[in-house]
This record gives structure tokens, C-alpha cells and sequence, in this order.
């Protein structure tokens, strides 16, 4: 089978991390695969990827400072980098998979008409809100876009940037296009509270659900090692560590008072450099990141704005206590383990002071939680699931073909 990956970036971020992931897993399974990607960091190749002949990048400096110049001024991208390219390798693809299709790399709706002129079976996965707002990767608090959106005000600027808020035309623009590849079309979901929030906005589309799973370079170092028993120190982990929606910065200052340098800082931005905390600076060594989760007592995620956090996975499958702010994500992935959240900020630092995380999980040690998450979030079930529903698609397009050319 031959399966095109789309996605944003190669191996930044963690709609790239999964996607490169499977890339490699489904080669790994006898498949065909080939990733296309928009550009990595500083609108250039991704280094990681440059011996890979299956892994190429398709946008284009030029394109995307004109879609993001766009951007302010009217809401949308305005050209697709490398179309030539997108439609050959389309054109030579059993089954097309695309994660995630913003920030200025492509314009949407070339996109579909490239998918629907070609008609391949389509997954889509909606590794955020994007495809119900039409326009913002995170929703956190906005409802807006249960009410058509409309009404996004400065709120504009929190994501994708615009001058004028075109939000209700941008948005119906966007989901009409995507429903004319309905025929074709699966959209998967890697957690339960955004598959529903998806079925509420597309009844009429085959909408799926597939969890997020570790990948292959951290999962062989957390299998690799029982979870240790003797910890030490709390983590704050964001791409963004600035960011008011990842990171409370009340907390880090309130932790740092109580346990100085043993508070550890993962991430790029950080603004906290007047504490005596430890800053571990942006960490994409995979070994790295596993050895700093495998020696650390707690992890406190305070995200409002993600949907299936694979730093929460990352952190149980390594044995770390998750101290989690309560957000429909987070609970989902900490009752999968058989946890819950803490209650309120007050409740997150009060267990942490005490000492006393583990009664978020019903008193479970390191080593049992690690156990529970690593036989939740396996890599190979991911790309299973997948491509099951290639398999699935693809026989359903053929037997459309073959109705089609004997006129049945």
C-alpha cells in the first residue's frame, strides 16, 4: 500500500512527532510511505530528516511569508507551496493522510480540489480544533464556534493572525470544502472529548477515534529501563514556556520559592530566569527527554489549550506522577491510568508541598503507573489501528471504482 503523509512540520511539534512516527512504523509494517511537509524551523528543511529520501519539504520561503502576510489581511492563505509536486505524489498515493493542514504552507482549498480531483481515500486527523473553527488550532476557553464563530474580536490575534475578523466567512468556506470529499473522506481523532466535539459540528461525516501513542525513540528508552523508584524534582514542559495557556506562571514562581533549583524548566521563551529554578532549555533528544521524566517525581501540567497532550503520555509511561490542571484533555488521559486531576490550582500545590501526588492515583508507585500507561499508549496499536482504516477505505474506494465502470 502506498500512503502519502501531509503534515506541518517533520518531526517538530506533536502533530509532527506522531506523524513522522507513523511515516516510519508504517515502512516498518511493509507500506509504502511518504511524508511531505510544510517546512521546519526558520522556514527551512528539517535536519533531522535531510538523509531521507521519502521525507521532503514542500513549502517554499516566498509562499509562506505570502500566505502569512495574508493572513493579517484577510484571514487565509492565498497559495499552496509546490502544488506540482502535492499532485504527482497524490496522484501516485493509494491512500492520502493529512495531519495537520495550517499555518501558511498550503491554501485549503487547492487542497481538497486536489484530493477530490484525484479521488483517493482521504484521512484527515484533527490533531486540534482547526477543522471546527476553521481558522484557530486551540480553542481553549472560546465557544464561539458552536455559535458559527463570528465573534472572535482581539481574540483574533491568540492564533492564526488576522486584521479583520473574517472568522464566520473563513470558517463556512472551509467546512463546505471539506464536505465534498465526504465519499472519501475518514476524520480521525486522537482523543475522545474531540472526536465529540467534531460529531457535533460534522453529523454527516465518518468522524473516528484513535489515541496518541509514544513514539518509536522514546518508547525503546522507557521499555528499556524499569521505572526508578527514587525521584527527585517537578517539571514544567511547554514548547512554549511564555505561553499564559501552557504554563501557570503563579505555579512555577510558588514551586520555585518552595524547592528552588529542583524545579525543572522544559522549553524554549523562558521568562522565569530570576528563580533558582533549573532551566533544561528546548530538549528534542528523545533519550534526553526520557531520562529527565524517568528521574522526576512530578510533572505539572497546567495546559488549557491541548487535546491529547503527549507530554502527559511521555511523563506516565516514564513512572512521573502527573500533577494536571483539570481540562477535558488532561482527565481523559489521566483516567486512562486510573487517575483524575487535581481539582483547582489551590489542590495542585498543596499535594506537591505535601508530598502526597500519589493520591491522585489511588496511591500507586512509580513503577505501577509507569506499567498502566505503557500498555495504554503503545506505538504499534496506533499504527495498527491506522491501518486498518487504509485497508478499509482503500477496498471501499475499489469496489466504487468497479461499480463505476460497469455502470452498476
Amino acid at each position: 500500500m502506498r500512503i502519502l503523509l501531509i503534515n506541518i512540520r517533520a518531526t517538530q511539534g506533536g502533530a509532527g512527532r506522531v506523524g513522522y512516527d507513523l511515516h516510519h512504523r508504517l515502512q516498518a509494517a511493509g507500506a509504502q510511505s511518504t511524508l511531505l511537509y510544510g517546512y521546519g524551523s526558520g522556514i527551512a528543511p528539517d535536519p533531522k530528516v535531510a538523509d531521507e529520501p521519502n521525507v521532503r519539504m514542500i513549502g517554499s520561503r516566498p509562499a509562506i511569508l505570502a500566505n502569512y502576510a495574508a493572513h493579517w489581511l484577510i484571514g487565509h492563505e492565498i497559495v499552496t507551496s509546490g502544488k506540482a509536486s502535492l499532485r504527482r505524489a497524490i496522484a501516485e498515493a493509494d491512500v492520502v493522510h493529512v495531519h495537520a493542514p495550517h499555518h501558511w504552507y498550503l491554501h485549503w482549498e487547492t487542497l481538497v480540489a486536489l484530493l477530490r480531483e484525484a479521488g483517493k481515500p482521504v484521512v484527515v486527523t484533527a490533531h486540534d480544533w482547526w477543522l471546527v473553527t476553521g481558522r484557530c488550532g486551540f480553542a481553549r476557553d472560546c465557544e464561539g464556534w458552536r455559535r458559527q464563530c463570528g465573534e472572535c474580536g482581539p481574540r483574533r490575534f491568540e492564533d492564526l493572525p488576522s486584521l479583520p475578523d473574517r472568522s464566520r466567512i473563513v470558517r463556512a468556506a472551509r467546512q463546505k470544502a471539506l464536505r465534498t470529499l465526504a465519499a472519501q473522506l475518514v476524520i480521525v481523532c486522537p482523543s475522545r472529548h474531540l472526536a465529540a466535539d467534531h460529531r457535533e459540528i460534522y453529523p454527516d461525516l465518518d468522524v473516528r477515534f484513535v489515541p496518541n501513542a509514544l513514539d518509536r525513540e522514546f518508547e525503546a528508552v522507557v521499555l528499556g529501563q524499569p521505572a526508578q523508584a527514587d525521584r527527585h524534582g517537578y517539571l514544567f514542559c511547554a514548547s512554549d514556556l511564555a505561553s499564559p495557556g501552557k504554563i501557570d506562571a503563579g505555579l512555577v514562581r510558588a514551586l520555585a520559592t518552595s524547592f528552588g533549583d529542583e524545579v525543572g524548566l522544559i522549553g524554549r521563551n523562558t521568562p522565569f530566569g530570576d528563580l533558582p529554578a533549573t532551566a533544561h532549555g528546548e530538549v528534542r533528544d528523545r533519550a534526553t527527554l526520557a531520562g529527565l521524566f524517568g528521574a522526576a517525581r512530578t510533572l505539572l501540567f497546567t495546559s488549557q489549550m491541548d487535546n491529547a497532550p503527549l507530554t502527559i503520555i511521555e511523563a506516565l509511561t516514564a513512572g512521573c506522577y502527573v500533577v494536571a490542571y483539570p481540562s477535558a484533555a488532561a482527565q481523559e488521559m489521566v483516567e486512562l491510568v486510573g487517575g483524575r486531576c487535581a481539582a483547582s490550582p489551590a489542590e495542585a500545590l498543596e499535594l506537591v508541598r505535601a508530598g502526597r501526588e500519589a493520591d491522585l492515583y489511588g496511591g500507586i508507585d512509580h513503577a505501577e503507573l509507569a506499567r498502566r500507561a505503557r500498555s495504554t499508549w503503545s506505538g504499534e496499536a496506533m499504527a495498527a489501528a491506522y491501518r486498518d482504516v487504509y485497508r478499509e477505505l482503500v477496498g471501499t474506494n475499489h469496489s466504487g471504482a468497479l461499480l463505476a465502470e460497469t455502470g452498476a
